[in-house]
């Protein structure tokens, strides 16, 4: 052997088994796949030659399809194919598209052996050699019959659902877009609202509500609302085609897809127009019979408030007449006669300040009652009130307490009416206490305001009859056995004087026998003492007023610049006269609208603002001007509410609003004049 071919011969040797091993290495690989393949139970994964005969057969295909590798590998795959889908070479189609683009995938139905059909995932994937020769195919197969019942299921439910919302007459139901476009319309919302589906569709819906629910937004509130919290319902009028209105109940939900972005919103309307019109006669029912049963009482109150009049006005007329006839026609000696006269002058007072009690209440109904208004100190009428009571307590041995505190501070108001207020109220706690107990009363001041208290160890009242215990012809006892005499008119009055005065009454009691408190608030004058608007001697005398105003003397306004807002003209008129009379500044205007433009440039002491106005009422104007006041950080002008809303709500409402007075129509020139008096500051 030469040395070139000992050279050659290992080299030969080492590409033989170079080769044994790759040969090798594919075997195992092959075994691997084989296995891998085999063991995937939920896939069927085989060969196809090229015209689709069954090459392979894999586990996972025995499983789906139900052959066995020795009954089906050499057959056609177009026994898995059903006929319908055989008629027109289906499985031959599938082949063509996969030998021409590399790859074809399909759902659909496939028959296994025992002739039961599943949903099929076909993915057939063309397999050509390195030199781009097709050598078959291969084919996986999924059963996805679960996941398309599924599917079935889920569609027949939303076509159910389709078909009820559709026949469903009694309820609007339909989508709208984000923006609140309408997308669907059912039959429901055609019967309620009278739009056929290609009349409304992509309409905004708010064509179904009312001018002023558009005006202030509700539509766009609503999807807000919906939006934010998912769900928004409510009750109220909505518009037909027919432009009618109804009464509807709306829910309207925010639909929103699995990552939460919003898509829309559904919207279910009911019309509730008879259950509306049925509640309203009902309750127009109640309020009928709530008004006969008031009426019905008012009725009887009155009949006992008469019969109690009776009796009140004969039993001192039958001292009187019975005295009088005694003195005329008997000889009596000196202390008979003295008693007598006595006995009748008592008497006499005594119908006097029943009748007295009698036209307070008809001035005050018919609202002729009218107040001498001027600077009063309380303590001063307390106690003449006192006085005047004195000899009754004593008579009973009742224990008077006073407590005043002398720094109380003057209020604005009529000093007899004040003092007939506490004397009606010092009268009863006397009437209804026993001998030897204890009646109290106290004056305070406490912020704003000025406190009388009254309260007393008496009779005290029942919790059924305190609600009622300042209304007129009502009395805790109206039987011919009460203990005690007198109409009952007296808290009645008490309440209306109080309230003229700007202030307010309470009552309370613990129950019966367990006495009872009386508290009356009255706004004391926020300015007073030495100033600029208090005038001096030669002021009052020069301003003129006197006669106009109606008391002497008259407060001097010279220098206060006053703002009247006031649409009605003779209203104007007349206050500019009186307070012009008093040298004021006085500028008018008809609206609020032209009050804001007045005070971009005018800068008034007070402002006297109507209430009742067209457009924009006085609340709203003065909620206005305080907020411009604080914007812009100006000190509060000083606002009288001038109006003929005269309630007790009417002037806790102008207060809450803004104003710091309430002055009822018809004014009394002097009331005013005092009220601007105690609102405007002294100036230095």
């Amino acid at each position: 052997m030469s040395e070139s071919d000992r050279s050659l011969q290992p080299n030969a040797s080492s590409k033989e088994t170079e080769q044994e091993r790759t040969q090798q290495m594919v075997r195992q690989s092959s075994e691997q796949l084989r296995l891998l393949v085999d063991s995937v139970k939920d896939y069927a994964i085989f060969i196809l030659d090229q015209q689709g005969h069954i090459a392979t057969w894999s586990l996972g295909a025995e499983n789906i399809k139900g052959y066995k590798a020795d009954e089906v590998i050499g057959k056609h795959f177009s026994i898995f194919y059903p006929e319908e889908d055989l008629k027109w070479d289906k499985p031959g189609y599938e082949l063509k598209v996969a030998a021409e683009v590399g790859r074809f995938e399909d759902e659909g139905w496939r028959i296994r052996k025992d002739g039961t059909r599943f949903w099929a995932n076909v993915v057939i994937t063309a397999l050509r050699d390195k030199d781009g020769v097709l050598r078959g195919f291969g084919k996986v197969t999924r059963d996805l019959t679960e996941r398309k019942q599924g599917e079935e299921i889920l569609r027949e439910s939303e076509e159910r659902f389709r078909l009820l919302v559709e026949g469903v007459s009694d309820y609007a139901i339909f989508m709208l877009d984000t923006e609140g476009h309408v997308q669907s319309w059912n039959t429901g919302a055609e019967v309620i609202k009278g739009y056929k589906p290609d009349e409304i569709i992509g309409k905004h819906f708010s064509i179904f509500y009312p001018d002023d629910d558009v005006q202030r937004d509700k539509p766009g509130f609503e999807l807000k609302t919906a939006a934010e919290v998912g769900r928004f319902e409510d009750e109220g009028w909505r518009i037909r085609k027919d432009g009618t209105r109804f009464w509807a109940n709306v829910v309207i939900t925010a639909i929103r897809d699995k990552d939460g972005v919003l898509r829309g919103f559904g919207k279910v309307t009911r019309d509730l127009t008879e259950r509306k019109k049925a509640e309203e006669l009902r309750l127009q029912l109640a309020r009928e019979q709530v008004a006969r049963s008031d009426a019905e009482s008012a009725s009887r109150a009155k009949d006992e408030f008469l019969a109690t009049v009776s009796h009140e006005l004969r039993t001192p007329l039958n001292a009187i007449l019975g005295w009088g006839r005694l003195l005329r026609t008997s000889k009596l000696n000196e202390e008979s006669f003295t008693r007598g006269l006595e006995t009748i002058e008592r008497n006499a007072k005594l119908q006097v300040q029943l009748i007295d009690d009698l036209l307070d209440v008809s001035r005050i109904i018919s609202g002729k009652l009218r107040l001498t208004v001027m600077p009063v100190e309380l303590s001063s009428i307390i106690e003449a009130a006192v006085d005047s009571i004195r000899p009754a307590a004593d008579a009973k041995r009742i224990r008077l307490q006073v407590l005043l505190d002398s720094y109380a501070g003057l209020i604005s108001g009529d000093p007899d009416r004040l003092q007939q207020v506490v004397w009606n109220l010092l009268s009863n706690a006397v009437k209804f206490t026993g001998k030897e107990g204890r009646v109290q009363i106290r004056l305070e001041r406490i912020d704003s305001h000025v406190e009388i208290t009254i309260s007393d160890s008496g009779r005290g009242i029942s919790p059924e009859f305190l609600p009622y215990v300042f209304d007129r012809f009502r009395q805790a006892d109206s039987s011919i056995s009460r203990m005690h005499g007198g109409l009952g008119l007296g808290l009645a009055i008490v309440r209306n004087l109080v309230e003229l005065h700007g202030g307010s009454v309470q009552a309370q009691s613990p129950g019966e026998g367990l006495g009872a408190t009386f508290t009356v608030q009255l706004p004391i004058i926020i300015a007073h003492g030495s100033g600029r608007f208090l005038a001096d001697a030669d002021e009052v005398n020069g301003s003129g007023l006197g006669h106009q105003v109606g008391f002497e003397p008259s407060p001097s306004l010279k220098g206060v610049n006053i703002l009247v807002v006031d649409d009605e003209a003779d209203a104007r008129d007349l206050l500019t006269v009186i307070l012009e009379g008093c040298q004021a500044q006085v500028t008018t205007v008809t609206s609020p609208a032209e009050a804001y433009k007045t005070l971009e440039w005018l800068r008034p002491d007070v402002i006297i603002s109507d209430i009742g106005m067209p457009g924009e009422d006085g609340y709203s104007f003065i909620r206005n001007v305080r907020l411009k006041e604080a914007r812009e950080r100006h000190g509060w002008k000083p606002a009288i509410a001038l109006t003929a809303h005269a309630r007790v709500e009417d002037r806790l409402r102008a207060l809450s609003a803004g104003y710091q007075a309430h002055v009822a129509k018809p004014v009394e020139p002097a009331e005013l004049v005092a009220v601007i008096v105690s609102l405007v500051r002294p100036l230095s």
